[in-house]
């Protein structure tokens, strides 16, 4: 989740070299572009979740662009609007790609109205534990809205 006081690609930016596991980032050729690894979405994305929902991942799998550069050159998220917007953080306590650490970083950075967790949710919430998140969802909409 960005914020108003950083580059917008702070979160990208934290991300190791030994995370993107057997991930392709080709930065060479343009437009810059990412290719996630089938390993890498196994592990840390999908660890949690419905093997077939894995399988559909990696059958519609296509590189993606990597618009770090492109980002690192934009401004901020404005406070006056993104600022202002009422946000309620959902820890994934399983998520392997932005472990529950890194998740409540970004948290103590942001002015959140409220923070949730789910315990055992991956990266893939929506596939990994649906009902409970949908369960929020709409109780976050009832209450905020």
């Amino acid at each position: 989740m960005p914020d108003c006081d950083g580059p917008r690609t702070r979160v990208i930016e934290k991300v190791l070299a030994s995370d993107w596991m057997d991930s392709v980032i080709d930065e060479e050729h343009a437009p810059p572009s990412v290719f996630l690894g089938p390993e890498l979405v196994r592990q840390k994305l999908y660890q949690l979740s419905p093997e077939e929902d894995y399988t559909l991942c990696q059958s519609l799998a296509r590189v993606s662009s990597y618009y770090v550069a492109d980002q690192q050159q934009r401004p901020p998220f404005s406070a006056a609007r993104y600022g202002a917007v009422t946000k309620v953080y959902v820890v994934a306590k399983q998520d392997m790609a932005m472990v529950e650490e890194y998740q409540r970083h970004m948290i103590a950075g942001i002015p959140v109205v409220e923070v949730r967790e789910m315990a055992n949710a991956d990266h893939m919430v929506m596939f990994s534990a649906p009902d409970e998140l949908a369960g929020h969802l709409a109780d976050i909409a009832n209450t905020y809205t």
